[in-house]
């Protein structure tokens, strides 16, 4: 598993997961727990930036969707309804990736290379075989497409869930689910992208 992975799945998601359940052994409300968990994993983000003077992209857009299922909680008051909002912050990242593919920037190659690449000679490959090679842009149209169809699917599944399953079974579910979606989109994508790689370079190679 690529290093950036396991460190999103490490910092981004352990925290929040385990700091639900440790409120919730407290005796903590639901309601409470699940805002102030989210703000755990929100903590890394405020570390990386004050700390180290930069701020993770990727990280500060997770913290942007907790931003917004915390406003909604607080107008609803509802601990179910805080699960369901992240469905909606999901389905929200879903169209912002097939917005990038429409806008003719799709998304996946960014993140491919943040996630994927395993080094900075690897990145500048993968930029010289984007602007020259058609065949090896077509590669992330078509990830940018099924990761974006993959949380579609990801944000209806769980929407469903948190409304037949216990709040205190859907809190720790709902992370491993978007975390199994994200794994199995990756594991595809590292295989798809690595075929499409190769065969780019062996066109180049023939012209």
């Amino acid at each position: 598993m690529n290093r950036n992975l396991i460190s999103v799945i490490v910092w981004d998601a352990v925290p929040v997961v385990g700091a639900y359940y440790l409120l919730r052994a407290f005796g903590v409300s639901e309601y409470i727990a699940l805002p102030a968990a989210g703000a755990a994993g929100s903590a890394r983000v405020v570390f990386v930036a004050v700390s180290q003077r930069r701020l993770d992209g990727f990280a500060a857009f997770i913290v942007v969707m907790f931003g917004c299922v915390v406003g909604l909680s607080l107008i609803a008051g509802d601990a179910r309804f805080v699960l369901a909002t992240k469905s909606a912050t999901t389905a929200l990242a879903a169209l912002i990736l097939l917005g990038t593919w429409i806008a003719g920037r799709p998304a996946a190659f960014s993140v491919a290379k943040k996630f994927g690449a395993e080094d900075a000679a690897t990145a500048r490959r993968w930029d010289a075989l984007y602007a020259d090679q058609p065949g090896f842009r077509r590669i992330y149209v078509v990830m940018t497409i099924v990761w974006g169809l993959a949380l579609l699917a990801e944000s209806v599944l769980r929407l469903l869930l948190v409304y037949l399953l216990p709040i205190d079974v859907m809190a720790g579910l709902s992370t491993l689910l978007l975390l199994t979606t994200i794994g199995l989109a990756g594991a595809w994508s590292a295989w798809y992208g690595k075929r499409g790689e190769a065969r780019a370079l062996t066109a180049r190679e023939a012209r």
